[in-house]
């Protein structure tokens, strides 16, 4: 299901966990972190096509808990039941289910004073008013169209100081955050809910000081990734909110692939190209969002002929992992042109992916900020037939299989080991004119002329069959850590079905939930 998740933090460093799941596997992680030391302090709960899923935020505790979901009448008395037993509600959640209204909450030990209030937002608003003149302050707030309508839920405990509480579409909800965190208010719950066409968004204040963060809508692929990295930051998530995403479900979470690795080295190349992941030292991978959320604007299409057109990017359509992008005109070739100004770092035989070019972009003052990598090169027939021999073939990294599989393609396409009995087929091969033009050191323009379009090495075709030619460009971006990552600039990260149709269409949309790295925001002829 197409679920987007935001979340609030607060500075913190104790103890801390995640999770979501439906009711059963929600209520046995929550059994299972109890005895482990840690104690539910939010829940939230999301439903789509009438299936909830519960989000628990966990810290380091002691002492009685509860947890319980109900129908309203149910919860409430359970609330004054283990409210005369010294526990406080500290978490609620109201969402709905086959047209019933559900109470999902999490208590911890109190004594303190506490009120509990559900009511439409005339309602709600005026009770918090009250309170917060008796001294309560609002420290959960949870909100749902239950029956056609908003429905709010907020809980009440003794407090003082300043404080908020604000409704509003994402926009003026972002600035009224921006607003009262530069004020010394902190938001400490938040809540979100479709009313009519308009997403809305609800979050209660109090005073807080040091570090903070609210991140939203993102899906769960990226909130993780935030999660894992404002908490080794210092940070805590203390409540989240649970939403539908308006992307469709198969485009989402597919930055990081699941198993394996994905680093490139370019033969002859000192620099080593990786996979966009923060850290593969525990058995999640998170997606480096200090990498994804800083792409820039400054790219335009890696050619100039309009009947070239884009195959596989992010992955290939058959869902291979491909962290690169495709580019061709059935079987011919096409010339291949710098997608930036920039300095050639490297020319070279790759022996996986054939001739291969390397531009070093500087981008907003900042020197080699970017790489573009162009790959399947043609560098002339006769040099090509050689290389495919002489350093692809002795590769002792490449599988037995594919080398196999290679020299059936080299063989049926004219290219025999002994040069004197060679007779290249010049649509695999090309021509001995169409050669790479530039050199290390270089100086180019954007879109000046870097080589023509082949199929090379193996990494561009292999086994029998006709032409493969195309362009396969890498993009990378130099980190914090000074090492290079992949992007994709159209900020999907999916399969090809997900981006727009035509080559040069505007980028945009729910499914672009990155940084776009085309100049103007859409990727357009150099």
């Amino acid at each position: 299901m197409a679920r987007a998740y935001t979340g609030v933090f607060l500075p913190g460093n104790d103890g801390h966990a995640l999770w979501a799941a439906g009711w059963a596997g929600f209520e046995a992680k929550w059994k299972e972190l109890s005895k482990s030391g840690l104690r539910l302090h939010s829940i939230s709960v999301s439903v789509e096509n009438n299936v909830p899923q519960f989000i628990g935020t966990y810290r380091a505790g002691t002492g009685g808990h509860a947890l319980w979901v109900a129908n309203w009448a149910s919860f409430e008395a359970k609330w004054k039941e283990l409210s005369e037993q010294g526990l406080r509600l500290v978490s609620i959640a109201v969402y709905e289910v086959n047209g019933t209204a559900m109470y999902a909450g999490a208590f911890l030990p109190g004594n303190d004073g506490y009120a509990l209030w559900v009511a439409n937002w005339a309602s709600f608003e005026a009770k918090w008013k009250e309170l917060s003149k008796n001294g309560l302050r609002l420290v959960c707030v949870s909100a749902a169209v239950i029956g056609g309508t908003p429905q709010y839920a907020g809980v009440f405990r003794t407090g003082s100081g300043g404080h908020a509480l604000w409704a509003a579409p994402w926009n003026s909800f972002d600035a009224k955050w921006k607003e009262l965190s530069a004020q010394g208010l902190r938001l400490v719950s938040v809540d979100t809910f479709q009313q009519g066409r308009t997403r809305m968004w609800v979050g209660a204040y109090l005073p807080g000081q040091g570090g903070h963060g609210l991140w939203a809508g993102q899906d769960w692929e990226s909130f993780t990734a935030r999660w894992h990295e404002w908490s080794q930051q210092g940070l805590r998530l203390v409540d989240t909110a649970g939403s539908k995403h308006p992307c469709t479900a198969n485009a989402l979470n597919q930055v990081v692939m699941p198993t394996g690795t994905y680093n490139y080295f370019v033969t002859g190349h000192s620099d080593v190209y990786h996979w966009p992941v923060q850290d593969t030292t525990g058995a999640t991978r998170y997606a480096r969002l200090s990498h994804l959320m800083a792409v820039e604007p400054f790219l335009t299409l890696p050619f100039s002929d309009p009947d070239v057109k884009r195959s596989g990017i992010w992955r290939y359509g058959d869902g291979g992992w491909h962290h690169a992008g495709d580019y061709s005109q059935g079987d011919a070739t096409f010339e291949v042109r710098a997608s930036a100004a920039g300095t050639v770092v490297h020319v070279g035989w790759d022996q996986w992916s054939g001739n291969t070019v390397i531009v070093s972009h500087d981008v907003n003052g900042v020197s080699d900020a970017y790489r573009t990598m162009y790959m399947h090169l043609r560098d002339g027939a006769d040099h090509d037939a050689d290389a495919a021999w002489n350093d692809t073939m002795t590769a002792g990294w490449i599988s037995a299989s594919d080398l196999a599989a290679y020299k059936t393609h080299l063989l049926e396409t004219g290219n025999t080991q002994d040069p004197a009995t060679r007779d290249l087929d010049s649509a695999h091969w090309g021509t001995n004119a169409q050669t790479i033009p530039v050199s290390v050191g270089q100086q180019v323009a954007r879109g000046e002329q870097l080589a023509w379009a082949g199929n090379t090495g193996p990494g561009g075709k292999k086994g029998s069959g006709g032409p493969n030619t195309h362009l396969h460009i890498f993009w990378t971006r130099r980190d914090t850590d000074g090492q290079f990552y992949f992007y994709d600039p159209y900020g999907v990260y999916s399969t090809p079905d997900n981006y727009a149709a035509g080559v040069t269409d505007a980028t945009s949309g729910p499914c672009v939930r990155y940084p776009v790295g085309w100049k103007g925001g859409k990727p357009q002829y150099p």
